[in-house]
């Protein structure tokens, strides 16, 4: 069954449906055609020959929720907002740096079409390797392995050695950072649309598309705000590193159901013994 715009109820009638081809058009062949191949894909073909597609209004009360009720009962339910505030965090973090480094490639000297080409493979290793990272660890663990190696890596190229002209530990170590970050940035997609309520789902992914937009603002300038590498090192460490200790308040959501409603995140959180948030 269908729920938006309107209901599709199935009936096993051989019967003309009286007044809804007239009323609808041509939407209940193409209702067909959708329901059957979606069926298709799901290795469950149906065959609705014969079969009457009813359209009825849906009595869901989600459904009638306005934009700004859907945030009042987000605000409500604060295992709900505590989940949207770290997301929003954890989005911002990873745009910002994906574009930190994505911009600020320049100032390691030299050409930077060398830097543009060892961050484009970095960048096809994290896509390549991002499905097995999420298979074995899952999408919570997953996320902290991804901002924590991005962390260790800011740190790690704090370090002051270089042992040419151009190449240093720096440099080399912000190479490596992009792998962890473009992973991080792309399981925050996935992530997010299993955190989310159904109900709420694109409300709250749509607000950490925003916070993602905002970062890549400002992400290019962070190069021109510090004039310290290691201070600018030290401050992409610490947002990865914050970032990952926060998904530790967040649930894995890798092979289990996805919540529904605003209520059955605390449901959830309930389930796997995370802290639970006071109403």
């Amino acid at each position: 069954m269908f729920t938006s715009p309107c209901s599709f109820l199935l009936e096993d009638t051989s019967s003309e449906s009286s007044g809804i081809n007239a009323e609808y058009g041509g939407k209940v062949e193409e209702a067909k055609k959708v329901l059957t191949q979606y069926s298709k894909l799901a290795k469950k073909p149906l065959d609705l020959t014969g079969v009457n597609l009813v359209f009825g209004e849906s009595t869901s009360k989600e459904e009638g929720m306005s934009t700004s009720e859907r945030i009042k009962e987000i605000i409500e339910h604060k295992a709900l907002l505590l989940e949207t505030l770290v997301q929003w965090y954890f989005w911002f973090v990873s745009c910002l740096l994906f574009y930190f480094l994505n911009y600020g490639w320049g100032s390691f000297g030299d050409t930077p079409y060398v830097n543009y080409l060892f961050a484009g493979l970095g960048e096809a290793i994290a896509y390549v390797a991002l499905m097995p990272i999420t298979s074995f660890f899952g999408r919570r663990k997953g996320m902290i392995f991804c901002l924590g190696a991005s962390c260790a890596c800011f740190l790690l190229g704090m370090i002051p050695w270089q042992w040419s002209e151009v190449w240093s530990f720096e440099r080399l170590m912000s190479m490596a950072a992009i792998i962890g970050v473009s992973c991080s940035f792309a399981l925050a997609f996935l992530y997010t649309n299993e955190l989310a309520p159904t109900t709420h789902r694109g409300l709250v992914l749509s607000s950490c598309s925003i916070i993602a937009r905002g970062a890549a603002f400002i992400g290019p300038f962070v190069s021109e705000i510090f004039d310290s590498s290691r201070v600018k090192l030290g401050v992409n460490a610490f947002l990865a590193g914050s970032a990952a200790l926060l998904t530790l308040l967040l649930p894995e959501t890798r092979k289990l159901a996805i919540p529904e409603q605003a209520s059955d995140v605390s449901s959830r959180r309930k389930q796997q013994g995370l802290p639970e948030i006071c109403s």
